[in-house]
């Protein structure tokens, strides 16, 4: 499951990063929390297929569809 999948209001574990990701934006990933075993809160998802909004800590992030279908998550 990547967390695109993940419905609003869900907490789910960071399982991988694709390989195939910019190095650049895998670095800043790591950066914002995203990294294996982390845990992640999925807040809403914008209208349109807009952005997923998400907590991670106690900071919020913003993540367009092409980036959070990279990220391989888990159920909590």
């Amino acid at each position: 499951m990547t967390l695109w999948d993940v419905p609003g209001g869900q907490s789910v574990i960071v399982t991988a990063l694709d390989a195939a990701l910019d190095p650049s934006v895998h670095s800043r990933l790591r950066e914002m929390g995203l990294e294996h075993d982390h845990a992640v809160h999925c807040l809403r998802r914008g209208p349109f297929q807009g952005t997923l909004v998400v907590a991670i800590a106690d900071c919020v992030y913003s993540l367009e569809q092409q980036i959070a279908k990279k990220i391989q998550v888990k159920p909590l």
